[in-house]
């Protein structure tokens, strides 16, 4: 056999070889597209009645059938919000007299006018009747409270938390609470229980207190929650505390998980370290911790937003993003094994709601696909069904492009005037003393302090994604209002208001954005003068373009009128007084993030 014979051979072999295994190769991925596997249906879906920007929602028996209708089979009996609206119970210590011989605490005296005797009376009569309506209609019922219960912050800096959970006697003040919460609540299934924030809070390692100096939190910190657990399952065989590790890093819920009794112990958890946030669902933290907790058999709870209301849009109530929301709830649901799937914010279920109407159409179907569901979704509103569906999804998608991962201020854009200073745009950031704002969350905001001026690249990529969320929404609103008055009645109101308050959150992102790209031409014309090059024109002419725009947007005159003036006289004494730094002023107060 030739050289040349056995080349060709051995090239006819392999490309036999090569052949055969790509035949094998589409063989197979043709088979896995055919044999995707069901999504999870979860044990529990959580829902309640208001909201921190919307309390006053009836439990009455047309919205706990609503709830059900949607799917929902757990309802969490109480807002549970830091700011208590509508006097809603956050601690134990507000639905039970403190039992003896326990004595007050600081953060007892604190809170001493909005518990007394009538005021607890009050809300257990509350409580009482969701819990009666609740089982009516065939709900699961949870709890959900802060403990331990503090001052914070301490009337001094250096002054220790009034309540330690390395104390023997805080532990026994919340097993007596328990206890009595239990005799005084039959009816209360599960516990939801947040160790920090809900007015908690728990000693730092490196503080001054005596017990936990230099005993890591981990350890602390499972013992509390083991005990009120334990005690939960003993009082109430069926029952699970859900402990929220909110404020913990992420190496710190890791290790916790280790350390949990599985025997009687949950896990609800917002669905990303950094918050519950409609454009991030499911990271990697959340998908680890399922991971984890799956080994040790933990039932875990995934926290997020299920309607139009959330904490990122306050107080706005109305903004459609019903694609996002089912993209959201498909991606924690999809992360790992669940119990359950729980709204974070709060429902409202007796007004037009695509989102929350969303959520209904995964919970019946959590196989559902984004067209699927959009064709379902906008049925109600007839002949302009396809238009609507076509908003919703321009919508989801602004508020997708958003760039809520730039700073925890980004949210609450519903509060923030589009009218700006005229010094250099900074970027807010915003953290507090909490071991994952110190580490884990630093991951997953761009800014969490005020220290520096931001850099040009970090303004320019801020404002990028500003105008692209809001040449989106301008779509979104221009294809709303040409159908706005063929909007059927019944959701006429809805529909109405969900268009006003996009317009309001396009002039926020575009006030932002203006502000940024104004600082950094700003800075580009003083850079060409102080390093010898020519002034680019076209930054001249964007600039003032842009200052024209920007006052458009503020709907007032001042102060870009003076502005504009003193640019048109003189455009080297503009530069030496507009879009100049100026000193951090590190208030965490307000939500313009590009203002100091």
């Amino acid at each position: 056999m030739t050289t040349a014979t056995r080349q060709t051979n051995r090239f006819k072999i392999t490309s036999t070889v090569l052949l055969a295994c790509a035949s094998l190769i589409f063989s197979i991925n043709e088979l896995s597209a055919r044999q995707v596997e069901p999504a999870q249906r979860v044990d529990y879906k959580v829902g309640f009645l208001g909201a921190p920007s919307f309390p006053k929602v009836d439990w009455n028996d047309a919205n706990m059938q609503r709830m059900k209708n949607l799917g929902f089979n757990v309802m969490q009996l109480n807002i549970a919000w830091g700011s208590r609206p509508n006097d809603e119970p956050l601690n134990l210590e507000d639905l039970v007299a403190l039992p003896q011989p326990f004595s007050a605490t600081p953060g007892d005296i604190d809170r001493k006018e909005a518990r007394t005797p009538e005021k607890i009376a009050a809300r257990t009569s509350k409580i009482q009747q969701r819990i009666a309506i609740s089982r009516k209609f065939g709900f699961r019922t949870l709890f959900h409270f802060g403990a331990p219960n503090v001052l914070y912050p301490p009337l001094e800096p250096d002054v220790r938390l009034d309540q330690c959970i390395s104390d023997e006697a805080t532990t026994a003040r919340y097993v007596a609470l328990i206890k009595a919460f239990h005799a005084k609540f039959q009816g209360v299934d599960d516990l939801l229980c947040y160790t920090y924030d809900q007015h908690a809070w728990i000693c730092a390692e490196a503080g001054s207190c005596p017990r936990c100096h230099g005993v890591p939190l981990h350890d602390r910190v499972t013992k509390f929650v083991n005990a009120m657990a334990r005690t939960w399952r003993e009082l109430n065989p069926k029952g699970v505390l859900f402990w929220e590790p909110w404020e913990l890093s992420a190496g710190e819920t890791y290790r916790c998980i280790d350390l949990l009794d599985a025997s009687c112990v949950g896990l609800s958890l917002h669905s990303s370290i950094a918050e519950v946030q409609i454009a991030f669902p499911a990271d990697r933290w959340f998908k680890n911790v399922l991971t984890k907790a799956q080994d040790r058999n933990l039932p875990v709870i995934g926290e997020l937003w299920t309607g139009s209301l959330t904490e990122e849009m306050e107080p706005f109530t109305h903004i459609a993003t019903p694609v996002a929301t089912l993209r959201a709830l498909r991606a924690v649901n999809n992360a790992g094994k669940l119990k359950g799937l729980k709204e974070y914010y709060g429902n409202v279920p007796d007004k037009e709601d695509p989102n929350l109407r969303m959520t209904g159409l995964f919970f019946a179907n959590p196989d559902i696909s984004d067209d699927a569901a959009l064709k379902q979704l906008a049925k109600p509103y007839g002949k302009i069904s396809t238009t609507v569906a076509t908003y919703w999804k321009l919508t989801s998608e602004a508020v997708e492009l958003y760039p809520w991962d730039v700073s925890w201020l980004a949210r609450t854009i519903g509060k923030v005037s589009p009218v700006h200073l005229l010094s250099a745009a900074t970027i807010k950031g915003a953290s507090w003393q909490t071991p994952a704002w110190q580490s884990s969350r630093r991951t997953a905001f761009l800014r969490t302090d005020q220290t520096e001026q931001p850099n040009f690249w970090t303004r320019e990529n801020t404002h990028l994604c500003l105008e692209q969320s809001a040449a989106k929404m301008e779509e979104a609103i221009k294809v709303a209002q040409a159908v706005a008055d063929k909007v059927p009645a019944a959701c006429q109101d809805s529909f109405a208001r969900s268009i006003n308050e996009l317009i309001t959150f396009r002039k926020t992102a575009l006030s932002f954005a203006y502000h940024l790209r104004e600082t950094n031409l700003a800075d580009l014309v003083r850079g060409a003068t102080k390093q010898g090059l020519t002034v680019n024109p076209q930054n001249v002419t964007e600039l003032r373009a842009l200052l024209v725009k920007d006052q458009q947007n503020m709907g007032v005159a001042e102060p870009i009128q003076t502005a504009l003036a003193m640019f048109d006289a003189d455009i080297n004494k503009f530069l030496t007084t507009y879009f100049l730094p100026t000193p951090p002023t590190g208030t965490k107060i307000g939500a313009a993030i590009t203002s100091q």
